[in-house]
C-alpha cells in the first residue's frame, strides 16, 4: 500500500510517522501552506508534493489529515482528479465515510479511519499510538485491507457502522476532552479555598493520575471510593450546599451515574437515601 497525506498537521505527521516507522510506504505530503508539508516530509522520510495531482499519481491510498470542517469541500476538489481505484481516508471521529458523497460513481471507495487517542503534539503523539485502539467504517470493498492495514501495525482494530458514529464520538470527548473541563472546574473550586494556583494544579495532578491508574488497572467498579461509594448522604450534602449552580449540576448529573457503579460494587448496602437525595 503506497499512502499519501493531505494535510499536514498533528494527525499527518502522527500518523504518516507511525505508518513510516512501521514498514508501510507513506510516498509523501500536499498541503495548502507548502512548508507544513515539507515539514513534514522530512519527519517522516518522505516527499513534499507541490500538487494534488501529482501526489494521486503515486499513491492507492490517500489520507485526508485536514479539520473536519474541510472534509468535505476537499473532497469536492478531489472528484475530478483520476482517483478510481483509490482508497480515500479521512480520520474524523465524528464523520463517516459518507461525507464522500457519490465516491462510488468514480469508482473510488471511502473510509473513515479513527485512532481513539488525543493527538496533541505533531512531533510526539507518535510514541504513544503503539497502545491505541483504532475504529474503521466505510466501503466494503477494501475494508479488510484496511483494517489489516492496522492490525499490521500491532494495533486492535474494530469495524463499525456510520449511524453509530455521532454516538461513538461522544463517548471518545466524554472521556477525554470533557475531564478537562472537570479538571478546570475543580482547580477553581480548590482556589476558592484560598490555594495557590501551584499547590491546586500539583493537588489535583495527582490525585486524578492515581485515580486514572486505578480505573485502567482494576476497573471503574474496583476503583470507585468516596462518599457516593460508601453511602455517606450527610457528605454529599454538604456538597451539594456549598456548591455553585453549574458546579452542582454537574455533580447530580454525574453522582446519578456513579450510584449505578456503587451499586454494581456493594449490591447488600442501601442507597435509597442518597438515591432521595439526588433526585432533588
Amino acid at each position: 500500500m503506497n499512502i499519501g497525506f493531505i494535510g499536514a498537521g498533528k494527525v499527518g505527521f502522527t500518523l504518516g510517522k507511525y505508518f513510516a516507522s512501521r514498514g508501510i510506504n507513506v510516498v509523501g505530503y500536499y498541503s495548502r501552506n507548502p512548508q507544513d508539508a515539507r515539514d513534514a516530509a522530512k519527519f517522516t522520510g518522505s516527499q513534499f508534493f507541490s500538487q494534488i495531482s501529482s501526489l494521486l499519481q503515486v499513491c492507492d491510498t490517500l489520507f485526508l489529515t485536514v479539520p473536519d470542517t474541510v472534509i468535505t469541500t476537499l473532497w469536492q476538489e478531489l472528484k475530478p482528479y483520476p482517483i478510481a481505484g483509490k482508497n480515500i481516508c479521512h480520520c474524523s471521529g465524528a464523520l463517516s465515510s459518507s461525507v464522500f458523497d457519490g465516491i462510488e460513481q468514480y469508482n473510488a471507495y471511502g473510509y473513515s479511519i479513527h485512532p481513539i487517542y488525543a493527538i496533541h503534539d505533531k512531533f510526539h503523539s507518535v510514541e504513544s499510538l503503539p497502545e491505541v485502539y483504532f475504529t474503521v467504517e466505510g466501503s466494503q470493498t477494501n475494508l479488510i485491507e484496511i483494517t489489516t492495514l492496522i492490525e499490521s501495525l500491532g494495533n486492535s482494530v474494530r469495524t463499525m457502522s456510520a449511524e453509530n458514529k455521532a454516538l461513538y464520538h461522544a463517548a471518545s470527548v466524554m472521556v477525554s476532552n470533557l475531564v478537562i473541563g472537570l479538571t478546570k472546574m475543580s482547580s477553581d473550586i480548590f482556589q476558592q479555598c484560598g490555594f495557590d494556583r501551584t499547590f491546586s494544579d500539583k493537588a489535583w495532578n495527582a490525585l486524578f493520575l492515581g485515580n486514572a491508574e486505578n480505573i485502567c488497572s482494576s476497573g471503574m467498579v474496583n476503583a470507585l471510593t468516596g462518599p457516593l461509594e460508601r453511602g455517606d448522604v450527610t457528605t454529599i450534602r454538604q456538597h451539594l450546599k456549598a456548591l455553585g449552580e453549574q458546579e452542582r449540576d454537574i455533580y447530580l448529573g454525574l453522582s446519578r451515574v456513579l450510584l449505578k457503579v456503587a451499586k454494581q460494587k456493594n449490591p447488600d448496602r442501601d442507597y435509597s437515601l442518597i438515591e432521595a437525595e439526588l433526585k432533588q
